[in-house]
């Protein structure tokens, strides 16, 4: 069984001991890391590279940067998200025991009234788009910043209309599942809040007060994919 994890690190080089730490104890067979806020030039390679760990990275200052570590081979790198936003380093994907991987930070679109809202919803159609056109299995992973459904937030009620949780996007994420992918943890725990804070939004607060935003979607029903 492929044991895939993502993370969104808030910074590679700030974050390395934890994450070092963390690979070492639970030995994931890939790790996808969003936002690292380091070019690939500045990304640590050796720190992951001393672990057994390959690092394919598509790195960029500030609030991007994406990156796929793994200790299995990979291949057909790609970076290019169909043409959109190519100034923004969001996307890295490839293959890795068969499973095309794809690996994402989404824009957290500011507020609605704002045009990167817009952008927002045109980068999950266009990620949904090439989602679609790999072949075989298919993972897409990363930091959404959606929240799913009302069980995925604090207050669902209160926060329906704003950024993360809005309906627009949510129907993003609900059109993705109507194409035949499944969204991975609710096959572990198909309904209530989550119970560990590392499913939780970062910049929402941890435990079962935060914002469901790291998601994992599957092409499953098609091809197999199990817990």
């Amino acid at each position: 069984m492929l044991k895939i994890a993502t993370w969104n690190v808030n910074s590679v080089r700030a974050r390395l001991p934890v994450i070092t730490r963390w690979l070492s104890g639970a030995l994931p067979d890939v790790l996808c890391m969003q936002e690292l806020k380091a070019t690939s030039e500045q990304f640590p390679f050796q720190s992951f590279e001393e672990l057994g760990y390959s690092c394919h990275v598509n790195g960029q200052t500030r609030w991007n940067g994406v990156a796929i570590l793994t200790r299995l081979p990979f291949t057909d790198l790609r970076t290019d998200l169909n043409g959109f936003l190519p100034e923004q380093k969001r996307m890295i994907s490839g293959r890795v025991s068969g499973i095309a991987l794809v690996n994402v930070y989404v824009p957290n679109g500011g507020e609605v009234d704002n045009p990167r809202f817009h952008d927002k919803l045109r980068y999950l159609d266009i990620l949904r788009e090439y989602a679609l056109s790999l072949s075989g299995p298919v993972v897409v992973t990363g930091d959404f910043n959606v929240a799913p459904g009302p069980d995925d937030t604090h207050s669902p009620d209160e926060q329906n209309g704003t950024v993360c949780y809005h309906p627009l996007e949510r129907e993003r994420i609900d059109a993705f599942k109507a194409q035949g992918f499944t969204d991975v943890f609710r096959g572990f725990q198909p309904t209530g809040k989550p119970t560990a804070g590392g499913t939780t939004g970062r910049r929402h607060g941890g435990g079962t007060g935060g914002m469901r935003l790291d998601l994992v979607l599957a092409n499953g029903e098609r091809n197999g994919f199990g817990k």
